[in-house]
């Protein structure tokens, strides 16, 4: 998860310096551009990582005898069976809903955020950095009323990796979870993409003055 994030910022950071200097007007595509080319395949390595080490569907029989004390006599040995997730291979269906998944949360974090900022009046909100804030902390919360149902829809192909499951189901299947999962992952993508962002930028421009005065 620190990788995912540490790698998405500095490339958004890199990108963001890079285009201002030599052509300012495609800073938002550029960077949108670039930290989708290293969320994306990271985000789904993690994702990928995450459903083999919670995944129950595949369990492995291992039947061990379990040592006895000396002072206590077993007639016969005592076996277990231990649920083993077993790794699966990615279909391109699951990697192809991933990222969109991603590019969705990324495009509304790092390219909508900043050109609805300047859309905001100023009868409602007159200061920059607060119509910049407040942008940054609404939009990527609302894209993930989008994103949820895709990722959701990710690790049930994931997941269900057999022949004959209709999209109808899948759909049924991750009804009655969709509610919960959007409100974490609603949390989750507000420190991440909200006060994350503001944060990146904030630091920016105080090591760009350093820099500057220096």
């Amino acid at each position: 998860m620190w990788t995912l994030y540490a790698a998405t910022y500095t490339a958004a950071s890199f990108t963001d310096t890079l285009i201002e200097k030599y052509y300012a007007a495609a800073a938002s595509t550029a960077t949108f551009l670039a930290t989708t080319a290293v969320n994306v395949p990271l985000g789904i390595w993690k994702d990928i990582r995450y459903a083999q080490l919670f995944s129950h569907n595949s369990t492995v029989d291992t039947r061990k005898p379990i040592t006895a004390s000396p002072k206590l006599p077993i007639s016969s040995p005592i076996t277990a069976t231990v649920p083993v997730p077993s790794p699966r291979c990615m279909p391109r269906s699951v990697a192809g809903v991933f990222l969109a998944r991603d590019a969705i949360a990324l495009f509304g974090s790092f390219t909508m955020a900043p050109r609805l900022a300047t859309a905001i009046p100023d009868s409602l909100i007159s200061n920059i950095h607060a119509k910049a804030a407040v942008s940054q902390l609404t939009v990527p919360i609302l894209t993930q009323l989008v994103a949820t149902p895709v990722h959701l829809l990710g690790l049930d192909l994931y997941q269900r990796q057999e022949k004959g499951v209709t999209l109808s189901n899948r759909v049924a299947s991750i009804g009655p979870g969709l509610g919960g999962a959007t409100f974490a992952r609603c949390l989750r993508i507000l420190p991440a993409f909200g006060f994350g962002v503001l944060a990146n930028q904030e630091l920016r421009s105080l090591f760009h003055n350093a820099v500057r005065t220096a």
